[in-house]
């Protein structure tokens, strides 16, 4: 990434950029990479609408993630989503806007080691104040915490040629935003973070029925349209 970094340094103004090529990952092969033994905070752990089908289905990205890390939090502006999961006797849940997290004070006597942020800036409004208010708490409480988000990748090959090619759209109808690197970069720069990593990746796992040779050529040959994009980043602490 550091090499990288130099180029994006130069180029970054350029009207056009070569992306990282890194190939294509599982987003949990990242997940269980980085999480392990640490204290984590989970922003949007609900998956609302679609929390009680997935906890009954022990599909929700929350509860793997307790499997993994040492002591895990939630977070999520749904009540309803939270309660649910409350009721299945998941702990240490936080009904909350993402935009006034520094506004919870039992949030702000908490340190934690890192924060996932996944497929969540896109539902909102207003990204950027989501993501100063996210920087704002980690300077706060743990500057050296690092903060992981992953966002819809706008060339995604499904969206735009596929459905494309048939006159169709297909979105999450809650969606506000697609996200490209240089975009999302930018914003997360702008926002007062500094990128430490990234990766294209998927939501499965690339031992299943989505992990064979098209998966393979495209991982290869064309990682840039993968369906989702990896950051990880650190936040900067103004030295005035």
């Amino acid at each position: 990434m550091t090499d990288y970094n130099d180029y994006w340094n130069i180029h970054s103004q350029d009207f056009c950029i070569t992306l990282p090529h890194t190939g294509i990952c599982s987003r949990m092969d990242l997940f269980r990479a980085v999480l392990p033994g640490k204290k984590v905070l989970h922003v949007g752990c609900t998956d609302w609408p679609f929390t009680k089908e997935k906890l009954r289905n022990g599909e929700l990205l929350h509860q793997r993630f307790g499997d993994l890390t040492a002591d895990l939090y939630g977070l999520d502006i749904e009540g309803s989503g939270i309660e649910m999961m409350q009721d299945q006797g998941i702990k240490n849940l936080f009904v909350q806007d993402i935009c006034s997290i520094c506004e919870n004070e039992s949030l702000m006597g908490i340190k934690f080691d890192c924060i996932v942020i996944s497929e969540v800036i896109e539902h909102l409004t207003s990204p950027g104040q989501a993501l100063s208010s996210i920087r704002e708490y980690v300077t706060w409480t743990n500057p050296e915490c690092e903060i992981i988000f992953t966002v819809p990748n706008y060339q995604n090959f499904l969206y735009q040629i596929r459905l494309g090619l048939q006159g169709k759209e297909c979105v999450h109808p809650d969606h506000k935003f697609y996200f490209s690197y240089r975009t999302f970069r930018t914003l997360l720069e702008q926002s007062g973070f500094r990128i430490t990593g990234f990766h294209f990746i998927i939501y499965t796992e690339r031992s299943n029925r989505f992990g064979g040779i098209p998966l393979k050529i495209v991982s290869r040959f064309f990682p840039a349209l993968a369906p989702h994009l990896y950051f990880t980043c650190r936040g900067i602490i103004d030295r005035k």
